[in-house]
């Protein structure tokens, strides 16, 4: 891939830069979730009037028709301000493209623009349990009753579920059936007695997951998106999409990070530090190939029309380094790093789940082992 901008590319850029320069939201307040959530909520309302929401979509669902290229320009552009992901990023990254792969033109009339808008916020409710890693063994039954279908089971690590009216839901409507085959895929309506969400506090105070508690929930046939039994297939869908675009900011994060804590060991001395100089090194060497890794991931997109088992590396690689440069952070800050106020007790604290979110670093070995690799499984 040519990583030199045309004159299309710099344009975009140049109009994007101008934008956010004069709608920047200011600093994302702290210590709140809800204030968090719609402070991120008025930002995702700014860019869907500013033609900016989802600059990866087609025109003719509210999106800009962005390459591959403007896209990735888009998440660096907004890492590189400080400006934070909107409210609605698993809608917009997930349910949008899902719907628009399987909907019907009814389902996409209905639900793609109060995407956009953040007027309806999306979670995702695929991780059980006993089947996190291991999709197609869900647990969670859906049964046909009438026009409707009646659902009962939990779902774990539910991201934004506590502010979500729709839930992308895989449950299993064959249970005689392979386990890969009995699966479908629903639009869950979350303001419904039968659905009950728990949050989940982490060790930084916030609650960004939930448990998710279903019992008799009905789902109206029409809310199934693809066919019966078509699960499997839709999922697929959702998780190919399920880090494009997220690798552009994610990789402009850890280069902040890293410029910031290197100014710190020049500020006090600690760059002369050998040990320190070598992991500071080392670090650097990891967030140069992450932001390379995320481009090569455009390459394979580009060849085949959609992600590809690539962005498992570029997670992968992102976690396990934030979670390193964040470790170093506390030797070269020393031991104002972990009081309870300071900016790198709560990145210390935050990157601890890295490597759990998102998928876990070792089904993402496995991933790229097998189907990257080439590796034969055991």
């Amino acid at each position: 891939m040519d990583l030199t901008f045309s004159a299309e590319e710099n344009e975009f850029r140049d109009e994007l830069r101008q934008w956010l320069a004069e709608n920047h939201p200011g600093d994302e307040p702290r210590g709140d979730d809800d204030t968090t959530f719609e402070f991120r909520k008025d930002w995702q309302r700014s860019l869907y009037d500013g033609g900016w929401a989802a600059v990866q979509w087609p025109q003719e669902y509210g999106g800009r028709d962005a390459t591959l290229m403007q896209s990735a320009i888009f998440f660096e552009e907004v890492g590189r301000t400080r400006a934070p992901l909107p409210a609605n990023v698993l809608g917009l990254l997930l349910a949008g493209p899902t719907i628009m792969a399987w909907g019907t033109d009814e389902q996409k009339e209905r639900y793609l623009t109060p995407i956009l808008s953040a007027d309806e916020i999306w979670c995702q409710g695929f991780s059980e349990p006993e089947a996190g890693s291991d999709l197609a063994s869900v647990k969670t039954m859906a049964k046909r009753d009438g026009d409707d279908w009646v659902v009962t089971g939990q779902k774990v690590w539910t991201s934004g579920a506590q502010y979500a009216k729709w839930c992308l839901l895989v449950a299993r409507t064959d249970p005689e059936a392979p386990k890969h085959k009995g699966l479908s895929y629903f639009l869950l309506d979350m303001d419904q007695p039968g659905v009950q969400v728990r949050p989940l506090v982490q060790i930084t105070g916030e609650a960004e997951f939930n448990e998710l508690f279903i019992e008799e929930a009905r789902i109206p046939h029409e809310n199934m998106l693809g066919g019966e039994g078509d699960g499997w297939n839709v999922a697929l869908t959702t998780l190919m999409n399920e880090r494009s675009g997220l690798g552009f900011f994610l990789q402009i994060r850890l280069r902040q990070l890293l410029d910031q804590l290197v100014e710190e060991a020049v500020r006090n001395g600690k760059i002369k530090d050998p040990v320190i100089a070598e992991a500071i090194g080392e670090i650097e060497a990891r967030t140069e190939v992450t932001r390379l890794t995320a481009y090569r991931g455009l390459s394979t997109i580009e060849k085949y029309g959609q992600p590809g088992p690539e962005g498992s590396l570029t997670k992968w690689l992102w976690s396990e380094t934030n979670q390193m440069l964040v470790q170093l952070a506390a030797d070269v800050v020393g031991p104002e790093a972990l009081s309870a106020d300071s900016k790198w007790a709560y990145e210390l604290l935050r990157a601890r789940g890295n490597t759990l979110e998102g998928g876990t670093t070792e089904i993402l070995k496995n991933i790229i082992a097998e189907r990257v690799l080439g590796l034969p499984r055991k």
